[in-house]
This record gives C-alpha cells, structure tokens and sequence, in this order.
C-alpha cells in the first residue's frame, strides 16, 4: 500500500511517499529525520488535536472556546465532540481550567481557553 503525506512538522514541507508492507514501513522523500518520524505516526498511529465551543450557563456570554490538552487518537475525535457537546458549564470558568479529565480514557483533557466570569 502506498501513500502520499505532505509533512507539517517543519517548514520545508517534504512530499513524502510511504510503502507499507506487513508491518514494515519504508519512508521516502524526507528532506529531514523529521519526515521519518511524521511519516510513521500519520500512517500507523494518527493522532489529532481539536478545539470547540461549548454554551455556557450563567452569564451574559454564550459559548467558551475549549481544546484538548493533548492529541489523541484520530478514530476517538468524533466520540470526544459527542461528549463535549453535551458540556454546559457553569460561569465563571477561567482560562486553563480543565471541564472533562481524561475525557473517554484518552488521557487528553478538555479544557478552557479563556477566562469568562459571571
């Protein structure tokens, strides 16, 4: 099986071409050790990170913006929207303060992103 991922890691922006056979990957068009890395977790392990906005209670303003504190598996993103949807925090939540710990076991924390008081 062959793919074709454009690395992020650096500014360079290598068009790599990976050949995975078995559980070997061989990893071609990487300008730096960079690519090796980039290209082995995108192709065996995705992870990805996210942000959203969630309603608030109890205050003039609407919706706080909340991330993850880390990437996580890519086939957890949808299932970890579904829980921050039903979050409804209350006012004042403040910036970096966490609202789900751990959210789904995905060792990754929703968390605020800016302070809203009451």
């Amino acid at each position: 099986m062959n793919e074709r991922l454009t690395c992020v890691l650096c500014p360079i922006g290598c068009l790599i071409e990976t050949v995975r056979r078995g559980d070997d990957l061989e990893v071609r068009g990487n300008e730096c050790p960079k690519g090796v890395d980039f290209a082995v977790q995108e192709i065996l392990h995705p992870k990805r990170n996210l942000s959203a906005s969630v309603p608030l209670k109890g205050t003039a303003s609407r919706m706080v913006s909340v991330r993850l504190s880390q990437s996580v598996p890519r086939d957890l993103i949808f299932p970890i929207l579904d829980a921050i949807a039903v979050l409804r925090p209350e006012a004042p939540v403040r910036r970096g303060q966490i609202l789900i710990a751990d959210v789904l076991g995905s060792g990754a924390d929703v968390v605020a992103t800016r302070t809203i008081k009451p």
